[in-house]
């Protein structure tokens, strides 16, 4: 493949749209647009019982309140880790002593660039949310097998909170955690 040139056409927080144009090794130009999200951090929240918390939050994309779990974009400058324990604050109040990276992985393999890192957050502690001005969170404990059955059911439907409820309860029923 010949060399690419690369241009960012649209910039806003919380993505890039990249325009890229190259020549393909028969000879014809391509152009191709990406689209590169910041990197997000997913918070299970975790009490020993088997008893996590979610939440439930109007999303605009979908014109209604979805049960999912507590994400955000990572700050420049901030770890995963860092951005992590910031939204769990921002958004549920909670802070935890006790911090476990799930796993990392990249959400599409095409057009969006979309890096997520799961954290399993454990010996939690209560405090005051302080969600942005546009966030309206309710927060929801729910036990993990409630979870997974929301999952199964179709309620709920957001990929990175599927990914982490299948991956704790695979572990729950290996003792792994």
């Amino acid at each position: 493949m010949g060399k690419a040139t690369t241009n960012i056409i649209y910039s806003q927080k919380f993505f890039d749209v990249e325009e890229r144009n190259f020549l393909l090794p028969h000879g014809i130009n391509k152009k191709y647009s990406i689209v590169h999200r910041r990197p997000i951090s997913v918070i299970f929240p975790l009490e020993d019982d088997k008893n996590l918390y979610l939440i439930l939050q109007y999303r605009h994309l979908f014109g209604k309140r979805i049960l999912e779990a507590p994400a955000g974009h990572i700050d420049n400058g901030e770890t995963s880790l860092d951005g992590a324990k910031r939204e769990l604050r921002e958004e549920t109040g909670l802070e935890a002593r006790s911090w476990k990276k799930i796993i990392e992985y990249d959400s599409s393999g095409s057009v969006i660039e979309s890096h997520v890192s799961i954290f399993l957050a454990r010996n939690l502690k209560r405090g005051t949310a302080l969600p942005e001005d546009y966030e309206d969170i309710k927060l929801i404990k729910i036990s993990l097998e409630e979870a997974v059955k929301k999952v199964m059911s179709g309620e709920i439907s957001t990929s990175s909170t599927i990914i982490g409820l299948l991956l704790l309860d695979k572990a729950y029923k290996e003792n792994k955690l």
